[in-house]
């Protein structure tokens, strides 16, 4: 009878341990992040790749969107990183990504930084989602003929800034 029970608990509470394991991801051949939870993945004919969790509590989303730009639009990997030596490429890029949040999008803060000699945009906007403020968290980068879009959805109040925090400091960039 206590085995019958054990054998119960186990099977309830398996599929919670493993849904709130933390996740480690190969974006490119360089880059790698640690999602909170495992991540759902959607690929689009190689041409995107999209890594992404939705928390239980839905306070907030963390999503990684990588797109190979030579499949997509023919751009080379020389093209990219001459285009990146440009003033304007990031003010460019970063008008892309927030046109694409709705006409209400705007930017809060904005910078170039530098991860392991790597070029990051990082910037945060405020949206409205559904009829609801989100503010939205992005490292933007390249890598070859990738761009990867590292995103947090704060959909709450109640979404953990540590955890947030947690998921963009776990980008691992290595110098091959």
């Amino acid at each position: 009878m206590s085995k019958a029970i054990i054998i119960r608990l186990i099977l309830i509470l398996f599929p919670f341990a493993v849904m709130s394991q933390e996740t480690k991801v190969q974006l490119t051949e360089k880059l790698t992040i640690i999602f909170p939870e495992k991540p759902l993945m959607r690929d689009m004919q190689g041409i995107n790749i999209q890594h992404y969790v939705r928390l239980a509590d839905s306070s907030a989303n963390f999503i990684v969107s990588t797109t190979n730009l030579e499949k997509s639009s023919g751009m080379t990997a020389d093209v990219l990183e001459t285009a990146q030596q440009q003033g304007e490429f990031w003010e460019q890029a970063q008008n892309g990504f927030v046109a694409q949040l709705g006409s209400d999008a705007t930017v809060l803060s904005s910078e170039v930084k530098e991860i392991s000699g790597k070029q990051v945009l990082h910037f945060v906007a405020s949206a409205t989602r559904n009829g609801k403020k989100v503010e939205i968290t992005v490292y933007m980068l390249f890598d070859g003929v990738y761009t990867i879009n590292i995103i947090h959805q704060k959909r709450s109040d109640d979404a953990s800034v540590e955890l947030k925090n947690k998921y963009f400091a776990s980008l691992q960039i290595e110098s091959k």
